[in-house]
């Protein structure tokens, strides 16, 4: 969708349907705490060659977008992730 980012659902209910494989069943749910910066909203189909520093030359931090499922916000470096642990459902 947004190129090679780190991806966040809004809520844990909205990654049941996210980033979902045979495996997974629904997925591994971390709660964290981003600092998103100056924020990018891009349409649904998004930028899929987006990267941090194309993102920095636009002069965001961060994207948000919904793909028809939610909105998802992307950083392009992990130093934008505050905190995170595991999420207990």
């Amino acid at each position: 969708w947004c190129g090679g980012g780190i991806y966040f659902a809004t809520t844990p209910a909205a990654t049941n349907k996210k980033a979902i494989s045979p495996h997974s069943h629904t997925g591994f749910i971390i709660v964290a705490t981003v600092d998103v910066g100056k924020v990018l909203h891009m349409t649904k189909t998004c930028d899929r060659s987006m990267t941090g520093k194309k993102l920095a030359t636009l002069g965001y931090n961060s994207i948000v977008f919904n793909p028809g499922d939610g909105d998802e916000h992307i950083v392009y470096s992990n130093d934008r992730v505050i905190s995170a642990k595991a999420y207990s459902r």
